[in-house]
């Protein structure tokens, strides 16, 4: 196949989105890394003294996971004939993701507001409010369902990769296990495991 430079810079673009995306998501993890809590309200006390930590921590997670999934969504580029309209779909699915998880880190900056007021009992109080219903509830639900979509999507496109023979079943098993362990566990250090794997899987 003849490469245009066209053809070129898209693809020096996707290998960038698949390294750096879940390089930032790793870093993302670890620069709050801890132990769960026993509670929402411990959790809350906990973030009114990291704050500044999960706000970084958010955004470095909203943009790893815009570029991990804007660079699957460009290796559908690669798909002609043979695997193409998984692809399509995938690609789709991938960019309901990215809109997905900024909605996620949306709350989760929110939240960080919150544990800045002097007032932690009523900042406590707003918060729970705020995610037990009315609009930030349902934006959560619906970033939820979107963030899954996204998943699908990366899923998709590996495997019309894998039918036009361009990559091995070896990217897809990663994914699916760290999204499994993601989703079964919850953890932080499950959490950066998975991430681990996107890494190694892109």
């Amino acid at each position: 196949m003849n490469w245009t430079s066209t053809d070129a810079a898209r693809r020096r673009i996707v290998v960038f989105g698949l390294i750096a995306g879940p390089a930032l998501l790793i870093i993302s993890v670890a620069v709050n890394l801890t132990a769960p809590l026993a509670s929402m309200r411990a959790e809350f006390e906990h973030m009114t003294r990291t704050s500044g930590l999960v706000v970084v921590e958010d955004l470095l997670e909203t943009i790893g996971f815009m570029l991990v999934l804007a660079a699957f969504a460009g290796s559908a580029q690669a798909l002609r004939v043979r695997g193409g309209a998984l692809g399509t779909w995938g690609a789709a699915l991938s960019i309901v993701g990215i809109v997905g998880f900024a909605l996620s880190n949306a709350i989760g900056f929110t939240l960080a507001g919150l544990a800045q007021l002097p007032n932690h009992d009523a900042a406590f109080a707003t918060a729970t409010a705020l995610l037990s219903g009315g609009p930030m509830a349902m934006v959560g639900m619906v970033s939820t369902v979107m963030e899954v979509l996204g998943q699908i999507g990366m899923l998709l496109v590996v495997i019309g990769l894998m039918r036009a023979r361009i990559v091995g079943a070896w990217p897809l098993v990663f994914i699916i296990v760290g999204a499994i362990a993601n989703v079964a566990f919850g953890q932080m250090l499950v959490t950066l495991l998975a991430y681990a794997l996107l890494l190694i899987a892109g």
